[in-house]
């Protein structure tokens, strides 16, 4: 017996510690039909065709709390139209922020058109109530239709959206039914082509006319955005323009996960925001950096649940102005019960001219991502801007992905490399179906001049993706092209039971 006891301590001596420098904990994490490592037992289940995550944990993201001395929108009625829902509410705003204060939404369903924020408010949305936005064809025929967003605040200071309670945007009303409605499962038998276009058939596009954002932030400093859910956004959820200072915390976004451009938070300018235990399940990009609008500096991502049919953490594609100092660290990035689609866990992007450099991402989980990394530096010449800048210092570490289909990607093009990356303590597993795959041996690196994705590494775009060409990389695990001192340590990939091929491909390299 002690001989067993030593034995098993000296095991256990050897595998923890092992187990703690791949930033994995010990108790299981399950996500659809795969175990996997991670920090709490979920099975994340859809429902509406695939279209829905059935079982978000609101408990765990969402606080019961309470607020005093705030002001109730007087004339705030269920039975109201969204424009009179929207003057009483603005007209509680204006009385508060006189001295400024809190603005109560009590517990029911209220329609809206645009609701404008001022300085000093605290948007206090109880749990049980929803603002919800009017829809497509009310805003149609609305004296009032929507305004860039669902709520709105330009070039305020100290502004604050709690409760717990729901901001729905009505998304559904202002898209198309797409061409299939049923979920997208695996494919027994892998082929990119058909992947592609097999997610595309599923996605719901715009009707007519100006979709809105759900919360759109510009030129505002000192926000919070907590405790709260943001549900169904026609276009990009959350988005902050050359805002600084911005807390975003214990948020759910919970979305159709097929509206087209369904972007989870966007960021497209300013500086100092925090991101933290968030949960996100969107159409399109989880979190996004796009430098539209001004540089952008020091944003940190901690402790996100994110489900994307695009890419789950993205900086790109828009990026006209310089990006640097973002970490993200402690996030589970998934897809649910065996469903396919999208692209990256992590996607750098700089394709509009923009110098993008110390970017820390570690301790990340992937369940059911098709790929977990693209790096690609180029030039769409967007806005006639002939443009190629740089990405450096990046560094990617700790990273699990299980049942992924497609391999990593880092690329530069011909003149401009990526510089200063280092990969480091790579664990993927290849979800072990059958593949037929159509192998480009040299990827043309004018493929991703359009809209670079890590399906479209080796691709080239003719008149629809119908009739485009989409070629598998010549490796499974890590292609690299036009780099300049890249550091892969610990980058360990099981690859598909039938797949014969190499898991690096190195060109150009220095």
């Amino acid at each position: 017996m002690k001989i067993f006891l030593i034995v098993l301590v000296c095991v256990l001596a050897l595998i923890l510690p092992a187990l703690a420098a791949f930033g994995i904990s010990y108790k299981l994490h399950t996500s659809g039909s795969t175990e996997t490592l991670g920090k709490e037992e979920t099975v994340y289940t859809t429902k509406e065709n695939g279209c829905r995550i059935a079982n978000i944990r609101y408990d765990n993201y969402l606080k019961d709390t309470k607020v005093e001395n705030g002001t109730v929108p007087e004339g705030l009625l269920e039975e109201n139209t969204p424009e009179e829902n929207a003057a009483a509410i603005e007209k509680a705003i204006d009385k508060t922020g006189e001295t400024g204060g809190t603005v109560v939404i009590p517990k029911g369903t209220y329609k809206i058109t645009t609701v404008r924020l001022q300085s000093n408010i605290t948007l206090y949305i109880e749990k049980g109530a929803v603002l919800f936005s009017q829809s497509y064809e009310e805003n149609q025929a609305s004296a009032k239709p929507l305004e860039k967003a669902v709520i709105l605040a330009e070039n305020c200071e100290n502004i604050r959206i709690t409760g717990g309670g729901t901001i729905d945007g009505n998304g559904f009303t202002y898209t198309n039914d797409p061409e299939a409605d049923e979920p997208l499962y695996a494919l027994k038998e892998f082929n990119l082509y058909t992947r592609v276009l097999e997610a595309r058939k599923r996605i719901r596009m715009a009707k007519d006319g100006e979709r809105a954002n759900l919360i759109r932030l510009e030129n505002c400093k000192n926000v919070s955005v907590d405790n709260i859910v943001l549900k169904d956004s026609a276009f990009w959820t959350a988005v902050f323009a050359n805002c600084e200072n911005v807390t975003i915390k214990n948020l759910i976004i919970d979305s159709h996960l097929h509206i087209a451009n369904g972007d989870g938070i966007d960021i497209t300018g300013g500086k100092d925001y925090e991101i933290s235990h968030c949960f996100i399940a969107t159409a399109d990009d989880g979190i996004v950096i796009k430098s539209m609008d001004s540089d952008i500096t020091n944003v940190t991502v901690t402790d996100c649940e994110i489900c994307s049919f695009a890419n789950n953490f993205k900086i790109g594609t828009e990026t006209e102005f310089d990006i640097a100092d973002i970490t993200v660290k402690d996030c589970f990035f998934f897809m649910p019960e065996g469903i396919t689609g999208g692209y990256s866990g992590l996607a750098v992007e700089s394709a509009d001219g923009a110098n993008i450099k110390n970017i820390n991402i570690s301790d990340i989980e992937m369940q059911g991502v098709s790929a977990p990394l693209l790096v690609w530096l180029g030039n769409r010449l967007r806005r006639g801007r002939n443009t190629v800048s740089s990405i450096e210092n990046v560094t990617v570490e700790n990273i699990k992905a299980d049942n992924v289909e497609m391999p990593s990607a880092v690329t530069g093009i011909k003149g401009h490399n990526v510089k200063n990356i280092t990969l480091k303590g790579f664990d993927i597993k290849y979800r072990d179906t059958e593949q037929n795959l159509s192998i480009k041996k040299n990827p043309d690196e004018k493929s991703m001049n359009g809209y670079p994705e890590i399906t479209r590494v080796s691709h080239i775009y003719f008149i629809s993706h119908k009739f485009s060409k989409y070629w598998s990389l010549p490796c499974y695990g890590l292609f690299s092209r036009n780099t300049e001192n890249v550091t892969v340590e610990d980058f360990y990939c099981e690859k598909r039971t039938s797949d014969t091929r190499e898991c690096y491909c190195y060109e150009n390299n220095i």
